[in-house]
């Protein structure tokens, strides 16, 4: 069902605890009502609709929906992760304003405090804060927020705080932050000294020492799900955002291509495997998952006619799995995981992902994906998803037979001079290292997987730049060596 479709079942319902219209942008007003609904249950305000949901629309809605998210990002405190977009609605421009209920109430805008009854926002009561007061003391004792015992900041990854910070300042969705330590603070990641098990989710270099039901564990299974037999199995140990990126790579190497005969000219077509869908699905089992439960762990599990991603946690009880086909509002499990992941950008408009997941299966001619939430679980089936390499040998060949071509195509072309068979395999060793880490990795690391010197290796770098299968990124001395997405293509195509 497309944006616009949903966006009218929404308004045909009518103003409620959870849905306001307003003809335009009056930002204190609407401040208040965000307030609101951060202080209840959640909602979302439509900008640009009148009187019984009549569309009117919002003259310069782009700039005007900017400059919105922006006063309430600076207006209402504590931070909450507020959702500001334009969308089109009977040939018209709207601002949709959307938030999830708060964890961190009560939300002040201004000096006072408001909160929802029914379908009016009102000034809170001393008893209405007090409930608030709890409320918030009840999320504090939640799991994310209690602390790690024996971690350290040195045991964090700086990487991918750094790289935090810097999408904060490209997408402007929280405060800025020039030291790790007043980030992790101010998302309440680090307090009084001590790190929170969110953070070690998030950021621990070695979150399973802390945490052991991080780990995520993929197979690929020969037969069906009676099968004990399977041709694939690992288990990854980092923090959300390396096996994030690492789950990619293997996806983007191994995942099978739909292909098809065009009618109008013999020859074959070949059809992406949703990704976003995919990215999506992942994002959510890793962010919704049961951390508290210390065999929570999530499940990638692929079978000859489709893909199965299970997480520890079933949907909340406000949510059925039909409900993930709607619009609906965001109700995640470990909100300090969520906003993290949301200020980088890294999961949808909140509450949409799985509507954008159905849309993007079914523009690349795949079933919809299906959920089923029971026994304490969570299970995501992609059906027709399933994948073409089977085991690290053939990846591994693949490698081989990658940068072999490369290295005798830029002999061809003269971009190289001829190379021995030894060196050869050098530069065959050199990709394997850099491809094996999601992170990028240093000249130093290089020495130490193959053996070499510190000459020998500049080598071979500087050869395998110069046929592009490898590439720097970062400052001259910091930086690291990654590989390209032309590696991974020609990787593909011999899978």
């Amino acid at each position: 069902m497309k944006d616009e479709q949903l966006i009218k079942k929404l308004i045909k319902k009518g103003e409620s605890e959870q849905l306001e219209f307003k003809e335009s942008v009056h930002r204190d007003t609407i401040a208040k009502i965000i307030c609101g609904f951060l202080n209840a249950k959640g909602g979302v305000a439509f900008i640009g609709i009148g009187y019984q949901g009549k569309p009117i629309g919002v003259k310069n809605a782009v700039a005007q929906a900017e400059s919105l998210n922006q006063y309430l990002y600076n207006s209402i405190t504590p931070e909450a992760p507020v959702s500001v977009s334009v969308e089109s609605f009977a040939n018209k421009q709207i601002i949709m304003v959307k938030v999830g209920k708060g964890s961190n109430t009560p939300y002040v805008f201004g000096r006072d405090i408001y909160i929802r009854k029914e379908d009016q926002t009102k000034k809170a009561t001393a008893e209405d804060i007090s409930s608030l007061i709890v409320e918030r003391s009840k999320t504090e004792l939640h799991w994310e927020r209690q602390l790690t015992l024996g971690i350290e900041l040195k045991d964090l990854d700086e990487l991918q705080i750094r790289k935090t910070i810097n999408d904060l300042k490209k997408y402007g969705r929280g405060k800025i932050f020039s030291e790790p330590e007043e980030f992790l603070s101010h998302y309440g990641l680090f307090q009084n000294g001590n790190l929170t098990n969110a953070a070690v989710v998030l950021f621990a270099k070695n979150p399973t020492r802390f945490l052991p039901q991080c780990r995520v564990r993929l197979t690929v299974f020969k037969g069906s799900k009676s099968s004990d037999s399977f041709i694939y199995d690992k288990i990854y140990e980092g923090n959300l955002f390396q096996i994030i990126e690492e789950l990619f790579q293997f996806f983007e190497v191994n995942i099978a291509v739909k292909s098809k005969f065009s009618d109008l000219k013999w020859q074959r077509e070949d059809i992406a495997y949703p990704k976003l869908a995919l990215r999506e699905g992942l994002m959510n089992a890793l962010i919704h998952r049961d951390y508290s439960n210390i065999s929570g762990s999530v499940i990638i599990a692929f079978y000859p006619d489709h893909l199965e991603i299970t997480n520890y946690g079933q949907l909340p009880p406000e949510l059925k799995p039909a409900d993930l086909a709607k619009n609906h509002l965001s109700l995640p499990r470990n909100p300090d995981i969520a906003h993290i992941c949301y200020l980088r950008q890294m999961i949808e408009k909140i509450g949409r992902g799985t509507i954008k997941m159905i849309e993007d299966c079914e523009s690349k001619g795949y079933p919809k994906p299906i959920w089923q939430s029971e026994s304490g679980r969570t299970t995501l089936t992609f059906p027709k998803i399933t994948v073409t390499a089977k085991t690290d040998d053939v990846v591994n060949d693949a490698v081989n037979d990658a940068v072999n071509d490369a290295v005798n195509d830029a002999v061809k072309k003269n971009l190289i001079d001829a190379v021995s068979d030894v060196v050869s395999d050098a530069l065959i060793d050199t990709v394997n290292v850099v491809i094996a880490s999601d992170k990028g990795v240093s000249i130093n690391e290089i020495m130490n997987k193959t053996s070499k010197s510190n000459a020998t290796v500049k080598r071979y770098l500087h050869l395998l730049k110069a046929i592009k299968m490898i590439e720097y990124k970062g400052a001259s001395k910091t930086g690291r060596y990654f590989i390209t997405p032309k590696t991974l293509s020609i990787i593909k195509k011999k899978t």
